[in-house]
C-alpha cells in the first residue's frame, strides 16, 4: 500500500485594491485588500477601519465565531 502524499494548499490574498463582500445573518459586509508593510505578505484586509492579516481573521471579527474566511469572503469582479 502506497503512502499518500499530502500537498499543502497555498492561499494568497487577492491583489491590492480588490473588493471583498461577505454575508452573515442577512447583512452584507464589505472589505478591501490594502497594502500593509507590517504583514509578511505586504497585504492586509481592511474592514471597519481595522486591518487583518488573513481572510479568516477579518471574517471572525464579524461573526465572533470560528469561520473559514476563504468561504466567507467573495472577491468582487471589476466592472
Amino acid at each position: 500500500m502506497e503512502k499518500r502524499i499530502r500537498r499543502k494548499i497555498v492561499r494568497k490574498l487577492p491583489p491590492i485594491n480588490s473588493k471583498l463582500t461577505g454575508k452573515f445573518k442577512g447583512l452584507i459586509y464589505k472589505a478591501k485588500i490594502v497594502s500593509d508593510k507590517s504583514e509578511p505578505t505586504g497585504k492586509a484586509i481592511e474592514y471597519a477601519g481595522a486591518k487583518y492579516g488573513s481572510m479568516t481573521a477579518a471574517a471572525q471579527a464579524i461573526t465572533k465565531q470560528p469561520t473559514n474566511g476563504w468561504r466567507f469572503w467573495k472577491v468582487q469582479a471589476d466592472k
